[in-house]
Parts: structure tokens; C-alpha cells; sequence
């Protein structure tokens, strides 16, 4: 069997869930508590696509102030990244943006997908679907509303982002 090894990353404000959607993705685990991620984290998720044995490694950044000079290291040869925000905390929508902008600098124009996290917080919305579909057609990608602790969408968004490394077909080897 053929096998892949893809590098991607998340990126967005702290607290959006970009550990907790790497950990339950990679290791079927979900933090009980939130610890900021001090630089970056790297998580394997093992899949099969296609008939190719997929590695998908996944680049989990902090994003505190403090570590922003060093992201452009760590997105480094990410062939795709998904963009996150917290569905029920509005600045962190208004902030993708400056996110898009600071992985563009970092690695010009790799394909992003966008996802609204926390989905299970349905009661505490402050951004709708309907915007964070506008903004998506607006940077012509994807949308995924997701739950990493219910692990809602888990699956699809990240074999979403697998089919698009795929498609450019640049195996870290």
C-alpha cells in the first residue's frame, strides 16, 4: 500500500479548540481543562484514503501574543491549514482575518478551510452559520461547524482537509 505523509496546520485565537480538535482527532481524547499551548504541538492522526496510507501531521499552534514571531517556522511546508474560531465567541470570528493574513506571510498561498468549533455551545451562540458560511464563499473554501467534545464533524472536516493536500499531491515523504 502506497502511504502519504502531510503536514497541516490550525490557526486562530487562543481558546478556539486547536488542541482539543488535534487531540480528539489523533488520539480519541478530549482536555478536561484548558491549558494555553506554549509554541507549537505536533499530532499524528493515522488514516487510510484512497487506498494510501495517510500520516497527517498536524501542526497545533499557540497563539498568545508571545509566539507570533515564531509561527512562520512552524507552518512551514503545511500544505493546507484549517482556520478557527469559537461559534459562541464573536472576537475570535472578527480576528480570522489577521489569521489569514498571518499564515499567507508565513506560507503564501496554501489552501484553508474555514471551522466554527464548539458547536455544542449552541445556547451561547454569537456567530451564526449563515456568517460563518458568508465568510467562507467570500475566501472560496470550506465551511465545517464542529464539536470536539462531542466530536461532531471530527471525521469529515479532517478528511476534507486530506483530499485537498491530496489534490495537490506534495507528499512529505
Amino acid at each position: 500500500m502506497i502511504s502519504r505523509n502531510y503536514k497541516i496546520c490550525l490557526v486562530g485565537d487562543p481558546g478556539v479548540g486547536k488542541t482539543s480538535l488535534a487531540l480528539r482527532q489523533a488520539h480519541g481524547t478530549f482536555p478536561t481543562s484548558h491549558h494555553p499551548t506554549l509554541g507549537i504541538n505536533f499530532v499524528i492522526w493515522n488514516t487510510i484514503k484512497n487506498n494510501i496510507r495517510i500520516k497527517l501531521i498536524i501542526a497545533d499552534s499557540g497563539s498568545q501574543e508571545r509566539f507570533l514571531s515564531v509561527l512562520p517556522t512552524y507552518f512551514k511546508n503545511s500544505l493546507a491549514a484549517a482556520v478557527i474560531y469559537d461559534i459562541s465567541k464573536k472576537e475570535t470570528f472578527i480576528n480570522l482575518d489577521n489569521w489569514i493574513k498571518i499564515l499567507s506571510e508565513s506560507v503564501s498561498q496554501i489552501p484553508f478551510i474555514l471551522i466554527g468549533n464548539k458547536s455544542d455551545k449552541k445556547s451561547k451562540r454569537e456567530v451564526t452559520q449563515e456568517e460563518g458560511k458568508k465568510f467562507a464563499e467570500k475566501h472560496k473554501t470550506e465551511y465545517f461547524e464542529v464539536s470536539a467534545k462531542e466530536r461532531t464533524n471530527m471525521r469529515e472536516m479532517f478528511l476534507k482537509i486530506i483530499e485537498i493536500v491530496m489534490a495537490g499531491d506534495k507528499s512529505l515523504e
